[in-house]
């Protein structure tokens, strides 16, 4: 009886024998179109584990008559490396067909360590392979990247793992009937991982009298996170749910990152980046909240963290948004540089003065509706801030219409409405440059005790 574990037992030799990856290995896919002429490019695979890597490796490299050579990012040592590669070089076997290089958990090399394969690669001397769970963008040397293609894995699907299952039964148990219950659970514990739901089939056909509590029992919850992929997907699924609204998504993906371990502090930043770039002024409450729950995750630690962060979630998920704040420092950030009005510089010293600097400055406070330039002549015309939601234009509805220029357009309707009827705010507000709300609250205080104001709502047909 083989010692091997059941994953190495039922490695697959060929291409057909691969489940799922149908993108790549379809008739239209990545790797079939790569590798159809015969040449085997240098590449990365990069996905989650037990999707295939390091088979996919050996196959191709064989499939294309290369040597296969392992080394592994784990236990293997970059002079190890550098020796295979200067030794192969001289040898007359490699010299027309390089080695595949096949280099497992590729990002835990450093950069100095990367740099070695380089000058093998551009002469030709050597085909590297890399595996990685991590996103090649952020681990990988940027000459190294440029040199290799870069092909994304998926995680298999509870179909394709139950028809591994399946092949590993009839092989370790042909004739025995199949149990349809451990494949099903299996397929969906795994999380995409193979080699994990093979592991568990032979965990359950290792124990005795095994049924499918016991099974379940001995594997326990299975930890679908890690701090490659997972890190930075979860991050990204659950941010992007609270910039949709969907409170439900974003309470899910926050228990994913707590199961699986990860800091409650990126938890809490990550949702205060968001409660200021998605929410900002439409619910400035939002970021006060999040703000908030930072400071509990900090004082109080797991498990007790997971309850403000959880409100703070709910909080920001359901609060208006908007973008109006990135967008508008953004496009501060991009304006040109421009002098700046000497009336607003400073002007504390007598030097400054005598170099008329302050010259023309209002102090606000003694009239607040004064309107002062403040933004270099050159960019007067341009706009930084532009409000999105109500919550935010409510801002410049503070602008009042002048006293007694709305007096005498109401005096004039009154005369001519005395029944009442429909005010004519958009005019007004166009003609008093302000906005129908500061209108409307203005004209409640000349319509009292002689008028009452009801809102319109208008309904009309799609």
């Amino acid at each position: 009886m083989s010692h091997a574990p059941l994953p190495e037992r039922l490695r697959p030799t060929t291409l057909d024998e691969v489940v799922g990856q149908e993108h790549l290995l379809g008739p239209k896919g990545g790797l079939t179109r790569l590798t159809a002429g015969g040449r085997l490019p240098s590449m990365v695979l990069w996905g989650p584990p037990g999707t295939g890597k390091t088979t996919l490796a050996r196959i191709l490299a064989e499939a294309t008559g290369h040597t296969f050579r392992e080394f592994s990012g784990v236990g293997g040592s970059a002079a190890e490396l550098k020796k295979f590669l200067q030794e192969s070089r001289d040898m007359p076997l490699f010299r027309g067909v390089p080695p595949v290089v096949f280099l497992d958990e590729i990002h835990r090399f450093n950069r100095a360590q990367q740099d070695i394969l380089l000058p093998f690669l551009e002469r030709g001397e050597a085909v590297l392979i890399g595996a990685t769970t991590e996103n090649p963008a952020f681990y990988l040397n940027p000459a190294l990247r440029s040199r290799c293609q870069l092909i994304a894995l998926k995680g298999l699907e509870p179909a394709h793992i139950q028809r591994v299952l399946a092949r590993a039964w009839a092989k370790e148990r042909d004739g025995e009937p199949e149990p349809p219950e451990v494949f099903e659970w299996l397929s969906h514990w795994a999380g995409g991982d193979l080699r994990a739901a093979l592991s568990g089939l032979e965990t359950w056909m290792e124990m005795p009298d095994a049924d499918l509590e016991s099974l379940q029992g001995a594997l326990g919850g299975r930890m679908m996170f890690d701090r490659a992929d997972g890190h930075y997907d979860l991050a990204s699924a659950f941010q992007k749910s609270l910039r949709g609204s969907d409170a439900d998504a974003a309470l899910y993906y926050l228990s994913r990152m707590i199961r699986g371990g990860e800091d409650p502090r990126f938890i809490a930043r990550r949702l205060m980046v968001c409660a200021a770039e998605d929410v900002g002024n439409a619910d400035p409450q939002a970021f006060i909240l999040a703000e908030a729950a930072s400071r509990a995750v900090e004082q109080i630690g797991w498990p007790e963290a997971r309850i403000p962060l959880a409100q703070a979630v709910i909080y920001v998920a359901n609060a208006a948004k908007s973008n109006a704040t990135v967008m508008g420092i953004d496009a501060a950030l991009a304006a040109e540089d421009a002098p700046i009005p000497e009336a607003i510089r400073d002007s504390h010293t007598s030097t400054a003065r005598k170099a008329g600097m302050g010259t023309g400055y209002h102090y606000s406070h003694n009239d607040y509706d004064r309107e002062q330039a403040f933004l270099p002549d050159r960019l007067r015309s341009q706009a930084f801030y532009e409000p999105r939601r109500p919550q935010e234009r409510s801002w410049r509805d503070r602008q009042e219409p002048e006293a007694a220029a709305l007096a005498g357009r109401w005096e004039t309707w009154i005369e001519e409405h005395p029944e009442g009827g429909e005010l004519p705010l958009e005019a007004w507000s166009a003609e008093l440059a302000c906005s129908r709300e500061a209108l409307a609250r203005a004209v409640a205080k000349l319509a009292q005790g002689k008028f009452s104001l009801a809102r319109k709502l208008e309904a009309k047909p799609l």
